[in-house]
């Protein structure tokens, strides 16, 4: 089975014989409807040639781990003339340790993963190209028919605006990273706790937590609350907006910090969960396995998962994922909460190149260029993304059609309650500030609001948390022009 993209050139030959088919089939009166109007049911058109030599950079689960070899296979049965060099030797730690240097050097590959907390900084440093341009009219070719492509629904929501910049997409999302919980059966059992429902709040994650330390728990709760992926949930949970769009004509959108529907989450993030001591020092990122073993309640992404494989597979070692909390909503509206889910993203981003004009003519730039974009978005097609993926079940695939297959929901343990790490994707937001802002203001409000939550809780007497947010709303604002 082989899939398609092809360009606009492809697609007006496509509309030309979609128009003369359907002229036909209205002369003979069998007209016929699909049931999808995307479908176009057309002879094979010729497909674009390309040529040439592109490297791909990404890393490694493990080392038997074959997904960026298939993910190229399935490109070059689209483009046989182009040579894929596949650089994907270093481990997932080592890849983006040393990603920034490669990048900045010139070393990385033509197409190379990226994750979204670094995308607006190699955006505004002119590593990575415009995708934008090359959105019109992408579909996919299976069987003779064409369906298109729409990057905007078929990846899910959260993933999409993760990948945008100041409105442009940079980047091609693969990996779909929320928060989950992961809760530690053992401690809950000491504590006297019972496995919480599906629809636990906040609150209810504050009495655990209490029991949990009385029972003689280190960490009752595990959490980077530094993380706009943590706090900005706080910040949302009371139903306010955090961003607020102060002139729709013209898009200006101001932060809303102060807004008491912000702030009453980020109070009770400082001076009930800290300021309790309900919070353990290390973040999950920094907690060894032993750390996992003394922890009640892990706020959690997927990929931190790898961190403890060996206590996670260990059968004496009892545990299972939760659902992400939610926070109920005013009195006032009775059976209704407010439920958000920071997400961040991996994907590929197209490095660009600087082409010597004696060497290279206006058609071979434009064809080089075409190569290493077409490759980022063959992410898009569902058999490539499952591909890339891989089979490991490491990666949790960005793409809604390949994260629907089950395959990758088995890992790090069978059975356990792994559907978490996307099942309310409706209720997910993008947790990388430049997705919301332009990257001067993301900084100021990222190295600040920690700060400050963390402040306030260490002097809850004396320091006004409202007094905190104002001064760092009105500092962000200065820089969001």
């Amino acid at each position: 089975m082989k899939k398609r993209f092809l360009r606009n050139v492809c697609l007006l030959l496509a509309a030309a014989l979609l128009v003369s088919c359907f002229a036909a089939c209205g002369k003979s009166g069998d007209a016929s409807k699909t049931e999808n109007p995307d479908i176009f049911r057309t002879p094979k058109p010729s497909p674009k040639e390309l040529g040439g030599i592109v490297t791909l950079s990404t890393y490694r689960t493990a080392a038997n781990d074959t997904s960026a070899f298939m993910f190229i296979q399935e490109y070059v049965m689209q483009y046989p003339g182009v040579e894929i060099m596949n650089d994907n030797e270093l481990s997932y730690d080592e890849y983006f340790a040393t990603l920034d240097k490669r990048v900045e050097d010139g070393t990385i590959g033509d197409v190379f993963l990226v994750d979204s907390d670094r995308l607006a900084d190699y955006v505004e440093k002119g590593y990575v190209m415009d995708l934008s341009p090359y959105l019109t009219g992408l579909v996919e070719y299976t069987s003779g028919n064409f369906r298109k492509l729409y990057p905007d629904s078929d990846l899910f929501d959260a993933a999409y605006k993760d990948a945008l910049y100041e409105n442009r997409l940079y980047m091609i999302p693969t990996e779909y990273e929320n928060k989950a919980v992961l809760i530690n059966l053992d401690a809950f059992n000491k504590a006297g706790l019972t496995v919480p429902s599906d629809k636990w709040t906040w609150n209810d994650v504050l009495e655990c937590a209490k029991a949990i330390k009385e029972a003689g728990i280190e960490n009752p709760v595990a959490m980077d609350y530094t993380d706009f992926s943590v706090w900005g949930a706080f910040a949302l949970g009371g139903g306010g907006d955090l961003f607020k769009t102060i002139d729709p004509k013209t898009g200006e959108t101001v932060l809303n910090l102060t807004d008491p529907k912000v702030s009453s989450g980020l109070k009770m993030l400082s001076e009930e969960f800290i300021a309790g001591g309900y919070v353990a020092e290390k973040t999950p990122a920094e907690m060894t396995s032993e750390d996992l073993k003394n922890s009640g309640i892990v706020i959690i992404s997927h990929a931190e998962l790898q961190n403890w494989l060996d206590v996670l597979k260990d059968e004496t070692f009892s545990w299972e994922f939760a659902h992400f909390p939610r926070f109920d909503a005013d009195e006032d509206e009775k059976n209704s909460y407010y439920f958000n889910i920071g997400v961040k993203t991996l994907g590929l981003a197209v490095r660009v190149r600087e082409y010597d004009p004696e060497e290279y003519s206006e058609s071979d730039i434009l064809m080089e260029d075409e190569i290493r974009v077409q490759l980022a978005l063959y992410a898009l097609v569902p058999e490539a993304a499952a591909a890339l993926a891989g089979t490991t079940g490491y990666r949790v695939p960005a793409l809604i059609s390949a994260n629907s297959r089950r395959f990758w929901r088995e890992y790090p343990v069978a059975g356990k309650n792994t559907s978490v790490f996307s099942l309310y994707s409706k209720f997910d937001y993008p947790a990388t500030l430049p997705a919301h802002m332009i990257i001067d203001a993301a900084l100021e409000l990222g190295d600040s609001v920690g700060e400050a939550i963390l402040g306030h809780s260490k002097d809850v007497d004396n320091t006004s948390l409202d007094d905190l947010l104002q001064k760092i709303q009105d500092n962000v604002n200065a820089n969001w022009k």
